[in-house]
């Protein structure tokens, strides 16, 4: 049947010929893809019990061929997460309720004309067959690390696994639990939030404020205050930067001398060490446990695949986040100090 000319019962719009356009599997009724996506059901859904069916309004030119939009019954090859049946979408890759007719994210149909779940399309990298070094060590695919393919793992990791998998190779074959992590080092605890180790890097990330705000003290924060007042007065003057430095050194060598400022950097150095030989070992555990956890819902492989995809690579926008939380939570720590202690 077409539909040119009739309205959308959701948002009262007359369709157009080239809108996109679905029926209700019970009543027939017509909607905007768009608009039956937000409502969840059909618009007449209520009218359903009393053998409601649509029918079109006289006068008015159908010329818009929609879809049935199906309702589907659980089906068998539908995946399971936490006791309830999932379904992938075939263009973005979410995961959606089986009994969604469309993906709650992108509006793609999740189920063909047999009712069954379209199979996914997304291009995913496939690493799973290839051989990764360490130190002249051919590490096959089908090698194990904490009881997981190296294939699997490095699906999970992705984002330069080439770099990790010499070291999480190393670590499980000798069962050490230390080994050297520069990006870890320097950039803790970004780095474990951008790897998606979100428990650690939220301890580091508390630590470090914890530290901060207890050496927040009124004697540091005006000696911090003496200090930055002395370069800004240098720079207004109009001084160089070698010359405000100069102008400022006793001051800022009365700050480095505090007890505050020792603990400060003594407490840092620590949690950077810490990271640096931790992270690798930390990291490989976290991939071996959560890869593990996909395996127990027996997914399909197709569907194991997409698991490994959503569940591991990075997060560039929570590394990001850390960074700014940290920020922004040493400019709050600093201001309720400077407006209760001085």
């Amino acid at each position: 049947m077409r539909y040119t000319g009739q309205t959308c019962p959701i948002c009262h719009a007359v369709f157009a010929e080239d809108d996109d356009v679905v029926v209700c599997p019970e009543c027939g009724t017509p909607h905007h893809r768009k608009c039956y996506l937000n409502n969840k059901d059909c618009a007449n859904a209520a009218l359903h019990t009393g053998g409601f069916t649509w029918t079109p309004s006289v006068g008015e030119t159908q010329t818009e061929t929609a879809e049935p939009v199906t309702n589907p019954a659980p089906v068998p090859n539908a995946a399971q997460h936490d006791g309830h049946r999932i379904v992938f979408c075939p263009q973005c890759g979410a995961q959606n309720a089986a009994e969604e007719p469309v993906c709650t994210q992108c509006g793609t149909r999740l189920y063909n004309t047999q009712n069954q779940p379209y199979s996914p399309q997304i291009q995913l990298p496939d690493m799973t067959a290839r051989p990764f070094y360490a130190h002249g060590t051919v590490i096959a695919p089908t090698d194990t690390i904490d009881g997981n393919t190296v294939g699997d793992t490095a699906e999970y990791v992705r984002t330069s696994a080439e770099r990790y998998f010499p070291k999480f190779y190393r670590l499980d074959k000798s069962d050490k639990k230390l080994s050297w992590n520069w990006a870890a080092f320097f950039f803790s605890p970004c780095w474990f939030f951008y790897r998606k180790l979100y428990a650690v890097g939220g301890i580091l990330l508390a630590l470090l404020l914890v530290v901060t705000g207890a050496t927040m003290t009124p004697r540091y924060i005006q000696a911090t205050l003496d200090y930055q007042t002395v370069v800004l007065q240098a720079a207004e003057d109009g001084k160089t930067f070698l010359e405000a430095v100069d102008a400022s050194t006793p001051e800022y060598a009365a700050l480095q001398q505090l007890p505050e400022t020792q603990i400060r950097y003594y407490a840092s150095v620590f949690l950077h060490l810490f990271s640096g030989l931790a992270a690798n070992y930390l990291y490989k555990k976290k991939v071996g446990k959560d890869i593990q956890r996909l395996r127990a819902q027996k997914p399909s492989p197709e569907e194991y695949r997409f698991l490994l995809f959503r569940r591991g690579g990075t997060s560039l926008a929570m590394g990001i986040a850390s960074a700014a939380i940290y920020f922004f939570g040493m400019q709050i720590l600093l201001n309720l100090l400077l407006r209760f202690l001085l």
